[in-house]
């Protein structure tokens, strides 16, 4: 028998969540969550054990060790100074834009697009004012840039991994830049063809020059724990098609990395150093998403398995429902429907979809609020028509040259 409760707390968490900004106290997300995933439990949606045994461990570890290694390479300094060594070479304001998009995407493949956001956002500001250009753009370009940037790695977000893990893709690094590598680097490309249509600013931009960033305490450290993480990722990515070399779990990737920077920073305090409360938040989502799937509420409205992998369907229903249900509680619906058997071309799809979600919408991707309050913070404001401009703009041509491309090699 189908159950209302769960489904009705899960909207209600979500809302709580949106529009917590209006409330007259303060409300963190993991407490909001918590409170619905105790509220279910209480009303016996979910049983104790069924509850702990839906969380997703793997994904845990993997964002514990991705939040240590984020922690140190933003207080090191060292993604700045890399992107600065990529920046350098160009001079002409389109190569600017296009190398800083470039820059935001490919640290966005590696480290979760919340770090690069934190860390874009001075940059930004900072190239904004030597150039004597208004900075909405380059904030436009950074929000954007971390979204399309995740497409083609198995580790860019959580949602990503989780299709990666759940959905038995068996070389996800392979996989992933079989399908997605080509038409995110082309997206990129129009990504700032669109912005230098838009912001006829932007042909002020200078070439970043060398007091862009500053050298800070556990630079090496952070140096070693990225170059492991490329390393590994590297070795992932070459399983896929060369014999010897063994397909080992992706969340050590991470955890790889940041034992290697913490150990050489010589403060083991640093391990302990992670965001505790959104591990909180998704150990609490995993068991409400549960307790949802239980009731059987979403599986009345899921057409057959058959229709629900067309791409059509994956796309729009991805673009969608992420608005509202958030992208991670959207893949984790749709790998159930599937019981992890999902066809790899449709998970090629929801990646792209869950994932392009965030350019369309201020809401759609963490990052993007991250971006906004940021630069809010430093007495500056986000462009959100600009944004969704743009973010529409790019989303469809992404989308066709992911759909092109797909086509293409299969």
């Amino acid at each position: 028998m189908v159950s209302l409760i769960s489904a009705l707390v899960l909207f209600l968490v979500l809302g709580t969540i949106f529009f917590r900004a209006r409330f007259s106290f303060k409300l963190a997300p993991w407490q909001a969550m918590t409170a619905g995933t105790a509220i279910v439990l209480a009303l016996g949606q979910i049983s104790p054990g069924d509850a702990l045994a839906s969380i997703d461990w793997s994904t845990m570890v993997f964002l514990y060790a991705t939040f240590v290694l984020s922690g140190i390479l933003q207080e090191s300094g060292y993604l700045a100074h890399l992107g600065y060594k990529f920046m350098r070479h160009f001079y002409h304001p389109f190569l600017v834009i296009l190398s800083f998009s470039f820059c935001a995407g490919f640290a966005s493949a590696f480290i979760l697009n919340d770090t690069v956001a934190i860390i874009g956002v001075p940059l930004c500001i900072s190239m904004a004012k030597k150039s004597g250009v208004p900075v909405a753009p380059l904030l436009v370009a950074l929000a954007l840039g971390v979204t399309i940037g995740g497409i083609p790695s198995p580790i860019g977000s959580p949602h990503n991994y989780i299709i990666a893990t759940k959905g038995n893709v068996v070389s996800p690094f392979f996989e992933f830049s079989k399908y997605l590598l080509v038409p995110t680097i082309l997206s990129l490309v129009v990504l700032a063809g669109i912005l230098w249509v838009m912001f006829p600013d932007l042909r002020r931009l200078r070439r970043i020059t060398s007091d862009y960033w500053k050298r800070e305490k556990d630079y090496d450290a952070a140096r070693r724990g990225f170059q492991t993480v490329i390393l590994l990722s590297a070795l992932r990515l070459a399983s896929g098609f060369l014999p010897g070399i063994p397909n080992f779990a992706l969340y050590l990737i991470p955890v790889a990395g940041a034992a290697v920077a913490v150990l050489l920073s010589g403060s083991p305090r640093k391990a302990f150093a992670t965001e505790w409360e959104t591990l909180g938040f998704f150990a609490a989502m995993f068991m409400l998403m549960a307790a949802v799937w239980q009731s059987g509420f979403f599986q009345q409205f899921l057409p057959p398995a058959s229709s629900l992998s067309e791409p059509t369907v994956v796309i729009f229903s991805s673009l969608i429902l992420s608005q509202f249900l958030s992208n991670v509680p959207l893949v984790i619906i749709y790998l159930n429907a599937f019981s992890g058997n999902m066809p790899l071309v449709s998970l090629m799809w929801l990646v792209a979809g869950s994932t392009l979600a965030g350019g369309l919408t201020i809401i759609g991707a963490a990052s993007n609020i991250i971006i906004m309050q940021a630069a809010e913070k430093s007495g500056e404001k986000f462009p959100m028509k600009d944004f969704t401009i743009a973010g529409v703009a790019s989303v469809a041509v992404s989308l066709m040259l992911i759909w092109a491309w797909i086509v293409l090699i299969s």
